[in-house]
C-alpha cells in the first residue's frame, strides 16, 4: 500500500541480486494466471530483447489509443447489502495481534521511544526485527499469489477480498489495509484505469481486465506489503516455453491483450531494475535516487508514464514511515545502508501519469482513462547487496537442492 505525497540453510538461497526471480511462473501450476517475470537484470539493451520485437513506441501508442476508445470507464459497482459492512476480525480474544488503528481507524502518534519515526528518519532493523519482517513479508506474498490466481472471469474483487481476508485470519494475521484511515476492505484491487487504492466491489472481472492487487498483512507485530498485476483470462499453456493459451475472439481483443501485456511487462521490468540497482555494491555507495532514476529510464523506454504522487515507504511495526521512495527521476541523496527495509512499488500508466481521486477518498484513476499496472516488493538492504523479503517461503524440497 502506497504513501500519498500530499497527505497521508535457506538463507543463502533467498532472492538476492544474483537471483531476481520476482514473480516467477515456476511458483504457479499449469494453466494458472499468467504472472510476468524477468530474471535478467534490466538494462537499456535487454529491454528491446524482452519486448521480442522491433516495433516503435508510436505503433503501440496508436493501437493503445484505439483500444482505449472502445473501453467502458470504470465505476463503483455496489455489492450486496449483506456484504457492505467492514470485514469482521475477532478483536476480543487476543488470538490475532492487531495494529493500533484496527478498532478506531485512527493512526496514533508513535511513542516517544520511536525517535527515528518522530524525526522522519529511516529505521535500521536488527536481526530480530529482520526475522519478523521476513515472516510477515513472505505471508503477504503468499496472500498476493492467492489473490492473483483467483482473478478469473466472473469472480468479483469483493469475492477475492473475502478469500484473502479469511485466509489471513486463519494464519493468525491481520489484513493491514482494513480500517487504515477507515479503508473498508482487506486488500486494494485496482482494475484497468484505476492506479491504486481501489476498493473491492461487486463488479465481475472480465477477460482482458488489467488488475493490480496490493496485499499487506500485520503479522508478528510488523507489516508485510507487496503488489502484482495480472491480466484476467491470460494463461500460460506451456510452462517451459510460456506460450499464451489465450484464444482471441477478434483482432480488437488481441490488440487489447498485446498492449496490456506490454504495459504489465514494463511495470515488472521497472521493479526488477530498481531491485537490481539496490544490489550494486562494488565499493560505491547506493542512493535512494538511483531507484527512481532507473525506474524512469525503463518506463521511458516503453513510452509510458510513471506516477509521481504516490511513493514507496519504509515499513516495520508502523505501516508507512521513512524512507519515502520516489518512482521517478530525482535527487534524493539518502544513502542506502544495511538494515534499511522499504517498499519499491512503481505505478506505470499507459499514457499520461496525471491522476485524480474518486469521491470515495481512496480510488485513484488516470485522468485520460489509460490503464495502469503496478508491482511491489519489500526489500532489505544488506552489506553484500539486497534481499527481496516478499518471496514465497522455500519448501523443504527446494531447501534440499
Amino acid at each position: 500500500m502506497l504513501v500519498v505525497v500530499a497527505s497521508r540453510n535457506a538463507a543463502a538461497k533467498r532472492a538476492t541480486s544474483s537471483t531476481i526471480a520476482l514473480f516467477s511462473n515456476k511458483h504457479h501450476h499449469h494453466n494458472q494466471q499468467r504472472l510476468f517475470t524477468s530474471t535478467t537484470p534490466v538494462t537499456n539493451t535487454t529491454i528491446s530483447n524482452q519486448n521480442n520485437d522491433e516495433k516503435p513506441i508510436s505503433y503501440y501508442r496508436s493501437i493503445g489509443l484505439e483500444c482505449l476508445s472502445r473501453r467502458t470507464p470504470m465505476k463503483h459497482h455496489p455489492i450486496p447489502a449483506y456484504n457492505k459492512r467492514r470485514r469482521h476480525v475477532p478483536l476480543q480474544n487476543g488470538s490475532i495481534p492487531l495494529p493500533p488503528y484496527a478498532k478506531t481507524g485512527i493512526i496514533p502518534p508513535p511513542s516517544n521511544s520511536f525517535i527515528p519515526f518522530l524525526m522522519d528518519q529511516p529505521i535500521f532493523h536488527d536481526e530480530n526485527s529482520i526475522i519478523k519482517m521476513r515472516a510477515a513479508a513472505q505471508l503477504a506474498r503468499q496472500m498476493l499469489d492467492l489473490a492473483c490466481e483467483s482473478a478469473k472471469p466472473g469472480i468479483t474483487t469483493d469475492d477475492i477480498d473475502i478469500l484473502v481476508h479469511n485466509e489471513l485470519l486463519e494464519r493468525g494475521a491481520y489484513p493491514s489495509p482494513l480500517n487504515y484511515h477507515g479503508f473498508p476492505k482487506s486488500l486494494c484491487s485496482s482494475v484497468n484505469e484505476v492506479i491504486c487504492h481501489g476498493i473491492p466491489d461487486g463488479r465481475a472481472l472480465e477477460v482482458g481486465d488489467v488488475v493490480s492487487f496490493d496485499v499487506s498483512c500485520f503479522y508478528g507485530g510488523v507489516h508485510g506489503d507487496n503488489c502484482a498485476t495480472v491480466i484476467v483470462g491470460d494463461y500460460d499453456d506451456d510452462e517451459q516455453q510460456q506460450q499464451p493459451k489465450t484464444k482471441f475472439e477478434s483482432k480488437e481483443q488481441q490488440d487489447d491483450f498485446i498492449t496490456a501485456r506490454r504495459l504489465v511487462q514494463a511495470a515488472q521490468e521497472s521493479l526488477n531494475a530498481a531491485v537490481e540497482v539496490c544490489s550494486k555494491t562494488n565499493g560505491q555507495p547506493r542512493y535512494l535516487a538511483d531507484v527512481g532514476n532507473v525506474i524512469h529510464d525503463v518506463v521511458d523506454s516503453y513510452g509510458y508514464g510513471t506516477v509521481r504522487k504516490y511513493r514507496g515507504h519504509g515499513i516495520c511495526e508502523v505501516f508507512h514511515c521513512a524512507p519515502y521512495v520516489k518512482h521517478y527521476r530525482n535527487n534524493d541523496s539518502l544513502e542506502l545502508k544495511p538494515g534499511m527495509i522499504f517498499t519499491i512499488e512503481p505505478m506505470v500508466t499507459e499514457f499520461s501519469d496525471e491522476c485524480y481521486e474518486w469521491n470515495d477518498d481512496w480510488t485513484v484513476v488516470t485522468k485520460d482513462l489509460g490503464r495502469a499496472a503496478q508491482f511491489e516488493h519489500t526489500v532489505l538492504i544488506k552489506h553484500d547487496g539486497v534481499e527481496i523479503l516478499t518471496v514465497p517461503p522455500f519448501s523443504d524440497d527446494e531447501n534440499d537442492k
